[in-house]
C-alpha cells in the first residue's frame, strides 16, 4: 500500500471516530462536531497532498561551465552558477537539484553555457527549459568507433571536425604505424579504415592538425577487440576449385571447425570430417556453404531439413561457382533470395585491394530491397546478399576469383571479405553485453543497462574481484546508481543529485562496484556508475563481460562540449509536452484552513470532559 494510501486510511478512521465521539453531544454542539469531524480530516490531507497546479512560477537561470564570466542577470531573476561556471557574484550551488529545493517556485529553466551534466539532465526533466548554448571550441565534434570489432576484422573510425578549412588529421596505431594527414570533406567529416590483428585493449589516438602540422585537438579511440568465436563449418561442393580451397584455409586459420565433402568424380567424394546432413548435425553447425552443383545433388529430404535448420537458427549460404539454371533461381526466388541475370560489367573491385587488382562476378543482380548486403565492391554493388529466416539467415555469394588475392599479397582482404559474411551468417550464440554508452567521463554519471538485474563494475587493471572504484549503491529515479569513489565507500540517492558521503580507506582492498538497477521494459536493467579514475573498466552481466573505457576529466573538451550540446537540445521537446510540469500547489493555505475545525473540535472534546457529557 502506498503512502497516501496509507494516510488515507487513517483520517477516514480518524473521522469517524470524531464523528462517534461528537454524537454524544446534542444541539448545536452536536451539528458543529460533526462537520469540523468531517472537514479537519479532508483540509489536513489537502495540507499533506495540495492539488497540483499550472506552472507559472517563476524562471530559474542556470549558468554551466564556458557561460560569460560578467553575467548580468535581469532585476529580480533568479541566477545560479553551477560547478565550472566562472561567473562571479551570482549564488552557487553544488547540483541542479540543490537549486531547485532552494528556489520552489521556480518552475523553468533558462540554462547558459556548454549545457548540464547528465545527473543535472535528470533534475531538468520535466521542466520548461530555454537554452543558450556557449559556442564550440575547435576541434573533433563528433565521433564514432565501432561498438565491436573482432580479432583478424577490418573497422572504420568515423567523425566529424567543425570548421575543417585548412585542417588534416592523423590517425596513430598502437604499434606506432600512423595513418595520414587526411583532409576532412567539406562539412568536416572524415574516415580512416583500420584493421585489428589480435584480441586486446587497445588506445588509438586521432590527432587534428592545422596546415602547418600543429596539433590543435587530440582524441583517444579506445578499441576493446574481442576473440571471435569459433564456428563449425559445412562445406558441399559439387566438385574442387580454388576459391574453396583458399576458404577452407583461411577458416582453419582463424580457429573454425572446418567439415567439407567435395565430389571429385562420379562415385569418389574427398571428405573431412562430420559430414552427414541429419537434424543432430545442423544442429550444432553453424553454417553450410554449399556451391549449386552440391544444391542440386540434394534429395527433397534433404533441402527440406537444411531449410528447417535455418528456421532454428543456422546460416546457409549457396556460393554460385558457375551461371546458374533458370530452375535454380526460380527455387532460390521462392525462398526470398531473388536474383536476376544482367548485362551490366562484370569486373568488381573490392575496397582495400590494390588499385590494378579486379575480380569478376556472374552476370547476376539482386534487385530487391528488403536483401541485405553480405559484400559490395567499391562502386556499391552486391555480389553476395541474405535474408532473415526464422532465426538464422540464408544467403548467395556469386564473386569469382576470390583466391587470387592470397597468392598476390592481399590476403588481408579475402580473410575480411569471408569473415565479415561469415560475421552475418552465423548461428547466433553469443549472449548479449550489456549496454554501455559510447562516451564517459571521469566523475560523471554512466548509465549502463543489461539483460539481467545483477551488474558489477571493475577496473580493468585491478586483480580478479578487485577494482579502481568502490562504493555502495543507491536508488537513483527510475533506475539505481553507484557512486564509486577510489578506495571510498559511497552512497548515492536521488535521480537529480549525488550526495557521496567517503571514508579513508586507503589501505583497505578495492572491492568491485555493485550496481542497484531497476526494470526499464523490454528485459533491460539499469542503473548508474560514477567512475573515479579513467582507463578501462568491465562491466559483469552474468557471465557476460563487456568493457567500458573512461575519459580523464578535461580531455576531448570538444567532443563532449559536442555530447552535451546534442544531450541538452533533446531536452526542451520532451519537457514542454511532458504533463510533469503541473505542480504540487502551496501548503500554507490548506494547514491554516485545517486549524479552524481542528481548533473546533479540541475546544468541543474539552468542554465535553470538564462538563462530564463526553465519552
Amino acid at each position: 500500500m502506498s503512502l497516501s494510501s496509507l494516510i488515507v486510511t487513517a483520517l477516514a478512521i480518524a473521522a469517524l471516530l470524531g464523528i462517534v465521539e461528537m454524537r454524544a453531544q446534542s444541539g448545536a454542539r452536536r451539528r458543529l462536531g460533526i462537520a469540523a469531524a468531517l472537514i479537519a480530516p479532508a483540509l489536513l490531507y489537502l495540507a499533506l497532498f495540495p492539488p497540483l497546479q499550472a506552472g507559472h512560477g517563476r524562471e530559474l537561470v542556470v549558468l554551466t561551465p564556458d557561460a560569460p564570466k560578467d553575467f548580468q542577470a535581469p532585476a529580480g531573476a533568479l541566477v545560479v552558477a553551477l560547478p565550472g561556471s566562472e561567473a562571479a557574484g551570482v549564488e552557487r550551488a553544488a547540483d541542479l537539484a540543490t537549486a531547485l529545493r532552494r528556489h520552489a517556485d521556480a518552475q523553468s529553466l533558462h540554462v547558459i553555457g556548454a549545457g548540464l551534466s547528465p545527473a543535472d539532465r535528470d533534475a531538468a526533466r520535466g521542466l520548461p527549459l530555454r537554452f543558450d548554448a556557449a559556442p564550440l571550441p575547435r576541434g573533433l565534434v563528433a565521433l564514432e568507433p565501432p561498438s565491436a570489432v573482432q580479432a583478424g576484422h577490418a573497422f572504420a573510425v568515423r567523425g566529424r571536425v567543425a570548421a575543417a578549412a585548412d585542417q588534416q588529421l592523423v590517425l596513430l596505431e598502437p604499434g606506432g604505424r600512423r595513418q595520414g594527414p587526411l583532409k576532412p570533406e567539406a562539412d568536416g567529416s572524415f574516415r580512416f579504415d583500420a584493421f585489428a590483428p589480435r584480441a586486446a585493449e587497445l588506445n588509438y589516438e586521432l590527432q587534428l592538425l592545422d596546415a602547418g602540422g600543429t596539433v590543435l585537438d587530440r582524441v583517444d579511440v579506445p578499441l576493446a577487440v574481442r576473440e571471435g568465436r569459433p564456428l563449425r563449418l559445412l562445406l558441399l561442393a559439387g566438385g574442387p576449385d580454388p576459391d574453396l580451397k583458399y576458404l577452407q584455409r583461411w577458416a582453419l586459420d582463424a580457429g573454425h571447425r572446418v567439415d567439407a565433402r567435395i565430389s571429385l568424380s562420379r562415385g569418389i567424394t574427398q571428405q573431412r570430417g562430420e559430414t552427414n546432413l541429419s537434424a543432430e548435425t545442423l544442429a550444432v553447425t553453424d553454417i553450410v556453404i554449399v556451391d549449386e552443383r552440391a544444391w542440386g545433388q540434394l534429395d527433397k529430404a534433404t533441402r527440406t531439413r537444411l531449410l528447417e535448420a535455418a528456421d532454428a537458427g543456422l546460416g546457409l549460404l549457396l556460393r554460385l561457382v558457375a551461371a546458374p539454371s533458370p530452375a535454380l533461381l526460380t527455387e532460390w526466388r521462392g525462398l526470398g533470395i531473388a536474383l536476376q541475370t544482367t548485362t551490366a560489367d562484370t569486373g568488381a573491385r573490392l575496397p582495400g585491394a590494390a588499385e590494378d587488382t579486379t575480380l569478376q562476378r556472374l552476370p547476376l543482380a539482386a534487385s530487391d530491397p528488403n536483401l541485405l548486403p553480405l559484400a559490395r565492391d567499391r562502386d556499391g554493388t552486391a555480389f553476395a546478399v541474405a535474408r532473415n529466416r526464422g532465426q538464422g539467415r540464408i544467403g548467395a555469394w556469386w564473386l569469382q576469383g576470390s583466391a587470387g588475392l592470397v597468392p598476390s599479397g592481399q590476403a588481408a582482404v579475402h580473410d575480411q571479405l569471408w569473415a565479415n559474411a561469415l560475421d552475418v551468417l552465423a548461428r547466433p550464440r553469443q549472449p548479449p553485453q550489456a549496454a554501455v554508452p559510447a562516451w564517459a567521463w571521469q566523475d560523471e554519471r554512466v548509465e549502463l543497462c543489461a539483460a539481467t538485474p545483477s551488474l558489477r563494475v571493475t577496473a580493468a587493471d585491478a586483480p580478479t574481484g578487485a577494482a579502481n572504484a568502490s562504493g555502495a549503491t543507491g536508488a537513483s529515479g527510475s533506475a539505481g546508481a553507484a557512486a564509486p569513489a577510489r578506495d571510498t565507500h559511497n552512497a548515492a540517492t536521488g535521480a537529480a543529485e549525488t550526495a557521496r558521503t567517503t571514508a579513508d580507506a586507503a589501505n583497505t582492498p578495492r572491492t568491485a562496484v555493485e550496481i542497484l538497477t531497476q526494470a526499464r521494459g523490454e528485459g533491460r536493467w539499469c542503473g548508474g556508475f560514477w567512475p573515479r579514475e579513467p582507463g578501462w573498466y568491465r562491466l559483469q552481466s552474468s557471465d557476460v563481460e563487456t568493457p567500458l573505457f573512461v575519459r580523464a576529466a578535461g580531455a576531448a573538451v570538444a567532443l563532449h562540449r559536442a555530447e552535451t550540446l546534442a544531450a541538452m537540445r533533446a531536452l526542451p521537446a520532451a519537457a514542454t509536452a511532458s504533463p510533469a510540469a503541473l505542480r504540487p500547489g502551496p501548503r500554507w493555505p490548506w494547514f491554516l484552513a485545517w486549524l479552524l475545525p481542528a481548533s473546533l473540535l479540541w475546544w468541543l472534546q474539552r468542554r465535553a470532559r470538564q462538563t462530564g457529557t463526553g465519552t
